[in-house]
């Protein structure tokens, strides 16, 4: 085995060396195939300054090489490849990289960016960059401006931290140069390296490349893990330092699952009563414990006296438990007490289970209490039709013996289909709704507003037609909505002529409203003479709200032109109302205003 792998070691030393004279295909073919992860300094004990390091392997955790390896190759290659374990191949690898110059290294860098495999490229260019680190890192730096963002960052720690080792004050004058974004990983590369220095002297680093935060962090991070056999101390520790809660997350996360084997699930209440600002966090470590055993979990909280906490806690878990097993969640908290509670935590997974398993829970409504039967229902034949609206039509069938009524069903189905198809819904409602059908209208009140975003024309043709009077919210009122929504004023004005009566003041108010806006107030004060009696009253006062409010000044400097006196008094009526809570008008202008101004107003 000692001669197979010293020939292979030549070997590949060899197409390195000269690897210039290979083809791209077959040096690629010998790099491509090997991948290991996670480059790690060896433990040299390095000076400060610019001393030489002498050359060594670079210790790698290693992923399982099986049957990625596919030789191209026969020769060196191949007795690469025939090695009997992982390591041999590496030590190999790393022993041609310690004898290659720093151009064959640098010709290799641009050979291995045409690896296909991102893993594979990314354990060559690490490699090669260490080793070019300890010769020429200034010229590794370069190689970095052509990688890709998502590496970036792993390849900055790997060049510093090796940099750092041999060249340290060059390594610092190096990060000085850098963003801020590739700076702050310099800088943690250099500080966890050179944990040999002291303290001091790597404050001081930190503080030279203005990144202080990084130092202390890092500090606290070491105390606490010095303190984990006491994980309250080190919980502490790290809550108490000036780092943002935020950046420690992994830090703590460790601590309480340490705290957790000592204390058991009471660390979710020692959670919950820490002192972190950040909610998010405080969830995160909350989900993170209750993880390790959902039922246990659970159970802690039933004996918890605090009502909000027991609340808060519960629900965590169960949110987490309903993505797993909903129906052991919901089987545990039919005994949970009080039943107010257990009702809350109930309604918690039944909408999580019709969100992220919607055929699931309609194959098992049974096993949903009675009363939140529909709204489950409705949640989950929703998010089928976000996929395939005619298989959640198709699937209504399912449930139609448990449940008296599907109206609601169909209702959360159209709602949803409209959202992505407005015209297919459209046309499936007018194919099975008369207008007779009472959900005839209240389907169409989802498809035709949707439908006014793709083919206003059309939606608004269909409104007028299926619009009939005796409710409050009308299908044209919300169609010309929808079409003024989305910023087709020009094509309301067309179609105002043909709005039937019954509509007209509703819809001339809103058009009115975006009229001032656009500053189209003659337009807007024409609109209102085709009212009569009452309504064109509401319908000027209405106008003169929204001007008012819309723009003050403008409405103040046009009273005079004010066709009619009663026009007038509504407009300073207004400006007066207007400027008691958002002062736009001086006091002599309000005192102007105010002679407009007859009793009745």
């Amino acid at each position: 085995m000692t001669d197979t792998s010293s020939k292979s070691k030549t070997g590949l030393k060899h197409i390195v060396v000269f690897g210039v004279t290979f083809t791209v295909g077959v040096t690629l073919g010998a790099l491509g195939v090997i991948s290991f992860q996670n480059f790690e300094s060896q433990n040299e004990t390095p000076t400060e300054g610019g001393a030489q390091i002498e050359e060594r392997p670079i210790s790698t955790e290693i992923s399982d090489f099986g049957s990625s390896a596919r030789p191209r190759d026969s020769g060196p290659i191949q007795e690469v490849l025939n090695q009997p374990s992982i390591f041999d191949q590496q030590t190999a690898i790393f022993d041609s990289l310690a004898s290659a110059t720093e151009q064959e290294l640098k010709e290799l860098w641009i050979r291995s960016q045409e690896i296909e495999r991102q893993s594979h490229r990314k354990t060559v260019q690490h490699a090669i960059l260490r080793k070019l680190a300890t010769t020429n890192p200034h010229d590794a730096l370069q190689l970095l401006d052509g990688v890709s963002i998502f590496e970036m960052d792993s390849m900055v720690g790997s060049l510093f931290s090796e940099w750092s080792i041999s060249q340290l004050d060059e390594a610092i004058e190096a990060a000085n140069t850098l963003s801020w974004e590739r700076r702050k990983i310099a800088v943690e590369a250099i500080l966890k390296t050179r944990d040999d220095l002291t303290e001091k002297r790597r404050h001081d680093i930190a503080i030279q490349l203005e990144e202080e935060e990084i130092f202390i962090k890092l500090t606290s991070d070491s105390k606490a893990l010095e303190n984990i056999e006491d994980p309250k101390k080190s919980w502490d520790t790290l809550l108490n330092d000036e780092v943002e809660d935020y950046q420690q997350r992994e830090s703590l996360v460790k601590v309480a699952e340490v705290w957790w084997k000592q204390i058991g699930f009471e660390v979710l209440s020692k959670i919950y009563s820490a002192d972190i600002e950040d909610y998010q966090l405080k969830h995160q470590l909350l989900r993170k414990v209750a993880e390790i055993d959902l039922p246990l979990a659970l159970d802690y909280t039933r004996d918890l006296t605090n009502e909000r906490e027991k609340s808060n806690l519960s629900r965590i878990i169960v949110r987490i438990w309903a993505r797993l097993d909903a129906q052991a969640a919901l089987l545990a908290i039919s005994s949970f007490e009080p039943a107010s509670l257990a009702s809350i935590l109930e309604d918690e997974v039944s909408r999580i289970w019709a969100s992220t398993r919607p055929i699931e829970v309609i194959e098992n409504i049974e096993v949903i209490p009675e009363e939140l039967r529909i709204d489950t229902l409705e949640s989950a034949f929703a998010r089928i039709a976000a996929q395939d609206p005619l298989d959640a039509l198709a699937k209504v069938s399912l449930v139609e013996k448990l449940i008296d009524n599907t109206s609601s069903i169909i209702d959360s189905i159209v709602r949803e289909w409209s959202h992505k198809e407005p015209r297919d819904a459209t046309e499936w409602v007018l194919e099975n709704y008369t207008p007779e059908d009472p959900q005839h209208r209240l389907l169409l009140l989802h498809a035709l507003p949707r439908l006014a975003r793709v083919e206003p024309n059309k939606a608004f043709e269909l409104a007028i037609e299926h619009t009939t009077d005796g409710f409050l919210v009308r299908l044209d009122t919300e169609v010309v909505g929808e079409i003024l929504d989305s910023g087709n004023l020009e094509l309301v004005k067309e179609l105002i002529p043909r709005v039937p009566d019954a509509s007209k003041f509703r819809i001339y108010l809103t058009v009115s409203r975006v009229m001032i806006r656009q500053g189209q107030t003659e337009e807007s004060l024409e609109l209102g003479k085709d009212l009569v009696g009452e309504q064109k009253r509401a319908y000027y006062e209405g106008l003169m709200r929204n001007w008012s409010r819309s723009d003050p000044k403008d409405l103040y400097e046009s009273l005079d032109d004010l066709p009619t006196s009663d026009l007038k008094s509504l407009a300073a009526a207004q400006l007066i109302s207007s400027n008691k809570y958002t002062p736009q008008l001086t006091d002599d202008q309000i005192e102007h205003a105010k002679t407009y101004v007859t009793t009745d107003d």
